[in-house]
């Protein structure tokens, strides 16, 4: 029995990202944000504890608050800060249709398909296994 094998030519997918690469993220501006800095947690002793490097911010028109403390330069937690902010604030406005959640939907279906093609190509081996046992026992 021949076995023809076709190989298909890659073709390269958009990611997750790239699809969702135009999505419109609500403004958040300096203005409309209290920020407020506090001393940070976590390892680091006395050092960590003493310093004023961590930030809580504050939107003002949702009441959303947030608390970073993920590097020890300040200026790098504010950018953390806004940047958690923005993605707070669109969950808060937009619900199930937030980024995040359009993400989520958008992963779950590629793993589904992945899914499915690691099942058929199972299938297709168990299949030909049998064949070539069908093959070798009608050869006997």
């Amino acid at each position: 029995m021949n076995v023809f094998r076709v190989f298909v030519g890659q073709i390269r997918t958009k990611t997750t990202r790239e699809k969702l690469k135009n999505y419109p993220f609500p403004e958040i501006r300096k203005e409309d944000c209290e920020q407020k800095f506090i001393s940070g947690w976590g390892p680091g002793g006395q050092k960590v504890n003493t310093a004023q490097n961590a930030v809580q911010l504050r939107h003002l028109p949702t009441g959303i608050v947030l608390k970073v403390h993920e590097s020890r330069l300040l200026p790098k937690n504010i950018e953390i800060a806004f940047d958690r902010m923005k993605y707070a604030v669109d969950r808060h406005l937009n619900g199930d249709d937030c980024y995040e959640e359009q993400y989520k939907r958008i992963q779950k279906v590629k793993e589904d398909k992945a899914k499915a093609s690691r099942e058929k190509k199972r299938e297709m081996k168990a299949h030909l296994k049998d064949d070539e046992k069908l093959e070798v026992e009608k050869k006997e």
